[in-house]
């Protein structure tokens, strides 16, 4: 009896002859996969949609490559000369939203680097985060300029963007170029009218949209809260709070000391405003090089608007979304061939993106060697 009994309780455990162990690891992994797969799902479809785009646009992308090939030379040579000047910008741009000392070597590497990070995901802020922890500031400080320097490129984009679109209509009246959405409001009147016809259809419509929206409403309230119930509730929103606003003290405390320092305020502001002046002048040099002669206040309005344009269409560093966007305002708004503006977009790209990823690797590769990541 005593033999018998560990023989049953070992033949009764298992069942359908799996492995608890693995079946215990499996509904975990699979968890943490699936919220990996959604994050990628935007970037994926944007590859897809680029992929088709070039598929069905073969012959503008050949005669690109043509004309790029040909370019002169003399004016890629300025547009890398432009693009040579970011890096020292960028790097005091980035000493100058930091409260303490910093390497200078390490933050040029750093700055190197971020082209080849940022085809991750969330990548670029996580290192410079690490990156500004390994350096000596706490968790509070490093947030805080993090959010100095993005609150520095902001509010310098802003006013440039805002001249830019302003500008767009004249430069479309002067290239005789029509908008993607020329005619837009027509259609969609032609639209309404037809669906408006017959009263039923329009009923339909109706009821299909308020049921939608009434379950997609519902799903989200009770998921909001779960994950509500699931934080602690009031209580630990209360604790946030008061966590929230010591936090906030200690941050604003850590940017006033930053920015009461006028050497790294000058180099923060005008170095947040050279760069997009200095990506206006890569990108004019660039168009003169495949033989659009364009000005440089044409090429800053086309740049800035699609700069903008750009984030609406989710991919990491703005991998083709860039280059499609700034294609389609080249086309749309310059009023220039199609030939002529995929040749622009590849050796603009190429020159202040593309060709830096090797660079960017081994910058990476070198602060890891060094633990400064």
């Amino acid at each position: 009896m005593a033999t018998a009994t560990p023989a049953a309780t070992t033949t009764d455990q298992p069942t359908a002859g799996a492995d608890p162990s693995a079946s215990g690891k499996a509904g975990p992994a699979a968890g943490r996969r699936l919220p990996r797969v959604r994050k990628a799902l935007p970037t994926v479809l944007v590859a897809i949609a680029v992929l088709a785009a070039t598929i069905w646009q073969r012959e503008a992308v050949g005669t690109g490559i043509d004309t790029l090939l040909g370019a002169d030379p003399r004016w890629l040579a300025l547009a890398a000369l432009a693009t040579l000047l970011l890096w020292p910008t960028s790097v005091l741009m980035l000493r100058g939203s930091i409260p303490g000392e910093t390497c200078a070597r390490r933050l040029f590497a750093l700055q190197l680097a971020f082209p080849a990070i940022g085809l991750i995901p969330a990548a670029n802020l996580l290192i410079r985060l690490r990156f500004l922890r390994k350096e000596g500031l706490s968790h509070t400080a490093a947030l805080a300029s993090i959010t100095l320097f993005g609150f520095a490129a902001f509010v310098v984009r802003v006013p440039l963007v805002i001249l830019a679109v302003l500008a767009t209509p004249s430069l479309m009246d002067r290239s005789g170029a029509q908008a993607p959405w020329h005619g837009l409001g027509e259609r969609i009147s032609a639209t309404w009218h037809s669906a408006v016809e017959n009263p039923w259809r329009t009923a339909a419509i109706l009821a299909a949209v308020l049921i939608t929206g009434g379950i997609a409403v519902a799903l989200a309230a009770v998921l909001l809260y779960r994950r509500f119930v699931s934080r602690g509730g009031w209580r630990a929103v209360r604790a946030r709070l008061r966590e929230a606003r010591v936090n906030t003290r200690t941050a604003w405390k850590s940017v006033a000391a930053t920015a009461v320092r006028p050497r790294r305020a000058a180099a923060l502001w005008l170095c947040a405003l050279l760069q997009p002046l200095l990506m206006v002048l890569a990108l004019w040099a660039v168009l003169h090089a495949v033989g659009a002669h364009m000005p440089l206040t044409d090429a800053f309005v086309v740049h800035l608007v699609t700069v903008a344009l750009a984030p609406l269409l989710p991919s990491p560093n703005g991998v083709a979304t860039k280059e499609l966007t700034l294609a389609a305002g080249l086309t749309a708004v310059a009023g220039l061939t199609a030939g002529v503006a995929v040749a622009a977009v590849l050796g603009f790209r190429l020159l202040t993106f593309w060709s830096q990823i090797p660079l960017g690797i081994a910058s990476f590769a070198w602060l890891s060697h060094r633990r400064a990541v």
